[in-house]
């Protein structure tokens, strides 16, 4: 039979189980993460994260989440609800006039007497964009001479190496006459020289240069015409004057690249403009 005083010892053992068991309040935990620490602007953005009290998912526990910009200046504010396992999760997208920088998520939840937060963050950057450029040598080529097309690929302006470059040159009707794919060197730069069939139509050329590096696309366009002989007349007005030899002294001593390059005025083809251009236009000249 038990005594007063071992009934006195087990209800003082029952209350104290029953404080650290199950009627004391749950060690309420919530956690927050984004699926990626950098976005692009425009780019879908996903947060997520689950509740848990002693370690056991709650459902339907209410998270209210909040995101704030790199001036602390809430721009997102929502309100959640954990699924079965606990979760919850939210996608959202971002102004294209959003600030760039460092983003704060906010969480918290209330559950069972318990508040738990949590934090974490993001980066908004611009987005990287692949960009192609297509030049050709000169403006005007005869039939036979060969055709310089050179560019460079680069991404958030720094030089893409092995970028896949298509080429296309069509003819004055549109016809497609040439298709090269290149591969970009180390420095980003590809080159490629060709030579027209002696029977091609004199007239203007189109060239088309189309880029492809991590999933992303772009193209670029440039022009040559093709004479059966190259004129002096730089500027193209019907006659050679003082004008087109200003524009070769302009150009004097540049070359493909140099700040003071016009390929108008290599009329010989030797990617410089040096005294046989000079003695070109002034063998046509008419004052």
């Amino acid at each position: 039979m038990i005594n007063r005083k071992e009934t006195s010892i087990l209800l003082v053992l029952l209350i104290l189980a029953l404080i650290h068991g199950g009627l004391s309040s749950p060690a309420l935990q919530i956690t927050v993460s984004t699926d990626k620490p950098n976005y692009n602007i425009g780019e879908n953005i996903y947060t997520y994260g689950e509740v848990k009290a002693d370690g056991l998912p709650i459902e339907n526990a209410t998270v209210a989440l909040e995101v704030r910009d790199p001036s602390a200046s809430p721009v997102v504010i929502r309100t959640l609800t954990t699924d079965a396992l606990g979760k919850y999760g939210l996608s959202f997208n971002l102004s294209s006039q959003a600030l760039l920088g460092t983003y704060t998520v906010n969480v918290s939840c209330s559950y069972g007497g318990e508040r738990a937060t949590s934090s974490t963050s993001f980066n908004l950057e611009k987005p990287s964009i692949l960009v192609v450029t297509v030049n050709v040598g000169r403006s005007a080529y005869k039939v036979e001479e060969p055709i310089d097309i050179y560019g460079n690929a680069t991404l958030a302006d720094i030089p893409v190496v092995k970028a896949l470059v298509a080429i296309e040159v069509q003819d004055p009707k549109g016809t497609p006459i040439l298709l090269r794919v290149l591969e970009t060197d180390t420095d980003g730069f590809y080159r490629l020289t060709f030579q027209l069939p002696t029977d091609s139509p004199t007239g203007n050329y189109s060239v088309y240069a189309s880029a492809s590096y991590q999933n992303q696309k772009t193209t670029a366009t440039a022009t040559f015409q093709v004479k059966q002989t190259i004129s002096a007349d730089i500027n193209g007005d019907g006659v050679v004057n003082i004008i087109d030899i200003a524009l070769v002294a302009k150009a004097w001593g540049s070359y493909p690249g140099h700040p003071r390059w016009d390929s108008r005025c290599d009329l010989d083809g030797n990617q410089i403009v040096n005294i046989i251009d000079i003695a070109l236009v002034a063998r046509e000249y008419r004052p």
